[in-house]
C-alpha cells in the first residue's frame, strides 16, 4: 500500500465512522420519541460560541423534572430556528437514565433528527468516494 492510498482509506474510515455515530444517534433519538417518557421542560439556556471566525454558534441547554424531582439538564439540537430562554418544550427521556439520554425532538421539532442525517450524507458521500475507489484499484470487486 502507498502512503497515498493510506491517506485514502483513513480518510474513507475516518468519515465513514462519522456517518455511522450520526445515524446511530439519529436512531437513539427516534427510539427515545417513541418508546421514552414524555415530559414538559424549558429551554434553560442559550449561549453562543465563537469558532474563531467572526460568526458565533448557539448551543441550547434544555432541562426538566422527573417524577421523583430530580432536575436534569441536557444539550441538544433544536433544529433551524431554536427556542428563546424559558421557552416551553416537550421532552422524551429514557426514565433508567435521564441525564444520559433526552431529547426535545418529537411532533413539535424533527431538529435533533434530521440535523444528523443531513450530517450523515455528505459524510456518507465523502466515505463512498475514496473507499470505493480504492477496491476497484486493489481488485476487490469489478466496476462497469
Amino acid at each position: 500500500m502507498t502512503a497515498l492510498e493510506g491517506v485514502f482509506l483513513v480518510f474513507g474510515l475516518a468519515c465513514l465512522t462519522g456517518c455511522v455515530l450520526s445515524v446511530s444517534r439519529a436512531l437513539v433519538v427516534i427510539r427515545l420519541v417513541l418508546r421514552g417518557e414524555r415530559t414538559q421542560g424549558w429551554c434553560a439556556r442559550r449561549t453562543y460560541h465563537r469558532d474563531g471566525r467572526s460568526y458565533s454558534h448557539p448551543e441550547f441547554t434544555f432541562a426538566f423534572r422527573t417524577p421523583d424531582g430530580e432536575s436534569v439538564e441536557f444539550k441538544d439540537r433544536p433544529g433551524a430556528f431554536g427556542y428563546e430562554e424559558g421557552a416551553s418544550v416537550r421532552v422524551c427521556y429514557d426514565p433508567a437514565r435521564p441525564h444520559k439520554r433526552a431529547t426535545i425532538a418529537g411532533p413539535d421539532t424533527w431538529g435533533p433528527v434530521y440535523v444528523r442525517l443531513l450530517f450523515c450524507v455528505p459524510l456518507g458521500l465523502l466515505s463512498f468516494v475514496p473507499l470505493y475507489g480504492l477496491a476497484l484499484h486493489w481488485g476487490l470487486f469489478r466496476g462497469y
